[in-house]
């Protein structure tokens, strides 16, 4: 009960899903940064009540409990050149459920790589030290539909190639190094044309005196 005697009402994915939705379009707006979103998104979807779902609007819209007013189907975002919605059932067919999964690479003084078909666990660690590590998700299997993965590129370069129509959250820092996130320059794909339910990558990290690279490319490229 709320303090007034009036039930308080469960979330539903739907609910879920336009609040996501329009952490996104703040994202896009330059509202938020990538570990702003990131950390919303997560407060979103685990949120039990409706009115829980309002405190990550609060600073973002003027009226944010008019978001879950309108009880029509959740609003998909605008389509982009290519059609994001034919990309976003690829994406979502690329998570299989499969337990398990591949959990690390490492490189010391040469290169690691995952690419082609392989099955990414949820959590994915990657380290480059004196060395580079290429993490290739364009054809891999996910076990789920957020994953992460903790990159490391000490004195050495991690690469993480992200299909378009996943979605990419970059959270770390450079220090006497980089940690960015870019696109290639044929994505056709903005992030803010995904919908709410595109599978997300969710990558954390350190450049120290190395690079953490997070480059957003087509599934067709073969860069």
């Amino acid at each position: 009960m709320s303090d007034g005697g009036t039930p308080r009402l469960r979330a539903s994915d739907d609910d879920r899903r336009r609040v996501a939705a329009a952490l996104s379009d703040a994202f896009a707006r330059g509202q938020l940064d990538y570990g702003e979103l990131d950390a919303r998104t997560e407060q979103v979807w685990s949120a039990r009540y409706r009115d829980e779902l309002f405190a990550p609007l609060s600073d973002l819209l003027p009226d944010p409990a008019r978001i879950l007013e309108d009880r029509a189907p959740a609003p998909r975002p605008r389509t982009a050149p290519r059609s994001p919605r034919a990309g976003a059932e690829t994406a979502r067919q690329q998570v299989t459920g499969e337990p398990g999964g591949q959990s690390l690479t490492f490189s010391l003084l040469g290169m690691s790589q995952k690419r082609g078909d392989w099955l990414c666990s949820p959590t994915h660690h990657t380290t480059a030290m004196l060395g580079s590590t290429v993490i290739d998700l364009r054809l891999a299997r996910l076990t789920c539909a957020e994953t992460t993965i903790n990159a490391f590129g000490v004195l050495g370069a991690v690469e993480i190639l992200v299909p378009e129509d996943v979605l990419v959250i970059g959270d770390g820092y450079g220090v006497l190094g980089a940690f960015e996130v870019t696109e290639d320059k044929k994505v056709t794909v903005a992030q803010r044309d995904l919908p709410a339910d595109a599978p997300v990558v969710r990558v954390r990290g350190l450049g120290l005196l190395g690079s953490v690279g997070i480059r957003r490319v087509p599934r067709e490229s073969g860069d």
